[in-house]
Formats: structure tokens, C-alpha cells, sequence
């Protein structure tokens, strides 16, 4: 049995911008139901009708040809990006693909001039938080409006 290649892209052609919103649409359903809350204070309408725009650059994983994982960077402010919508597919899990793309990302940043990463995540999101975690990432204090309760803000010195 041969192994399944593995390719980590920014994604910046029309196709792949489109497989990661595809991804990120799924993220959305997943995380809303796992929440059972609505994302839409994040101005979400607004980000998926205007995609790509709101995001500084698009990550995409591949098995094969198949896209399977996406994650994204907006800029929070001068100095700092934010980590967004890591989501791998079922089809993809078991292949670190997470860990990959958020590396990819924080690369990505360090040759940007970023000196930290931010995101938000779930503590229920064991895999998630494990991958974060591990990349060395820290908790800090929530870093903007969010009305649920449960969230995790999390930062990475670059």
C-alpha cells in the first residue's frame, strides 16, 4: 500500500480560495452545531459574501488531489494576526494535517514581520487544543467582543 501524498498550499487560485470558503462553510455548520450557537456576531454573513477578502492568506491541505483541511490569517492588529477557521474533514483526520496547516500559518506569519498569533477555540475542542498546545501556544485574556462564555483565547510569541 503506497502512502497518500500530503500538500500544504497558500491557497491562491480561484479553485483552492473556493474548496477552503467550501471548508470553511463546513467548519461553520460543525462548530455552530457542536456550540449550538451561531457564529454571526463574528460578522460571518459579511466574511462569506465578500470572500476571500477579510483574510491576509489562505491555507489549504491536500490528500492526493482531494482537499481536505483549510485554515486562515487576518490581520487583528499592527504586529498581530489571528489564526482562523482550522478544520480538517473527516476524510483527512489522522494525518496531522491540523498541526501541519497551523505551522504552515505561523511560517507564513513570521516571514510577514507578525510577532504573535491569536486565536479563540473551544475547550472542548480536545484535539484543537491539543494541537495548539503543542505548538506552544499560551492562554491569554480575551482579546475581543465575544458573548459566549465558553471560548479559549490563546497566543503565540513569533
Amino acid at each position: 500500500m503506497s502512502a497518500v501524498s500530503i500538500t500544504i498550499i497558500n491557497a491562491q487560485s480561484d479553485s483552492d480560495v473556493a474548496y477552503v470558503k467550501t471548508i470553511f462553510l463546513e467548519y461553520m455548520s460543525f462548530i455552530e452545531d457542536f456550540l449550538g450557537e451561531s457564529l454571526g456576531f463574528q460578522g460571518t454573513d459579511v466574511e462569506f459574501s465578500t470572500f476571500p477578502q477579510a483574510y491576509e492568506s489562505l491555507w489549504l491541505a491536500k490528500l492526493g488531489n482531494l482537499p481536505v483541511a483549510a485554515c486562515g490569517i487576518k490581520n487583528h492588529k499592527p504586529g498581530i494576526c489571528e489564526l482562523k477557521r482550522l478544520y480538517c474533514r473527516p476524510a483527512g483526520r489522522g494525518h496531522q494535517l491540523g498541526s501541519k496547516l497551523t505551522q504552515a500559518a505561523i511560517n507564513y506569519a513570521r516571514i510577514q514581520g507578525y510577532t504573535q498569533m491569536y486565536l479563540d477555540t473551544d475547550r472542548g475542542l480536545t484535539q484543537a487544543n491539543k494541537i495548539y498546545e503543542n505548538l506552544g501556544f499560551k492562554d491569554i485574556e480575551r482579546y475581543y467582543d465575544n458573548p459566549m462564555g465558553c471560548s479559549r483565547y490563546m497566543a503565540l510569541t513569533l
